[in-house]
């Protein structure tokens, strides 16, 4: 074979479209785990009107499960297995195979909080106080 010929035999890499499914695999869950830690605080306040807050919150978390069952089923499709995920003080990282191909995608513990944010943030019906 040609040096610049190009390899049909291997698969192509994992597109951006795949690597964001892979994204939120990792953040849907750290997102229900705020929710839930946020639902909890506000069960055991003294706020006169906390089951509205907790409805809310309630109806987010049941959205962003099934949107989890979505990605997940998703990600069965496109053929991506993910083998290793790590939450830490540093931030997120996740490795995951499509096609043949190691991949990684990593969050810095800003990134994180951010992404989670805007997320929380559509799942609210709010806009995202960011500039993006």
């Amino acid at each position: 074979m040609a040096m610049n010929a190009i390899d049909l035999s291997r698969p192509p890499v994992p597109t951006a479209a795949e690597k964001h499914l892979v994204k939120q695999y990792v953040l849907l869950p750290v997102l229900l785990t705020i929710l839930q830690r946020d639902m909890d605080a506000i069960g055991q306040s003294s706020l006169r009107i906390s089951l509205p807050h907790i409805q809310v919150i309630q109806r987010m978390m049941d959205s962003i499960k099934e949107d989890l069952i979505r990605v997940r089923q998703s990600l069965g499709r496109a053929g991506i297995r993910i083998y290793t995920e790590k939450k830490n003080a540093n931030g997120v990282t996740c490795k995951f195979i499509c096609r043949g191909y190691h991949e990684t995608v990593a969050l810095s513990r800003e990134d994180t909080r951010s992404e989670v944010s805007r997320m929380a943030n559509k799942y609210a019906g709010t806009p995202s106080s960011s500039a993006s």
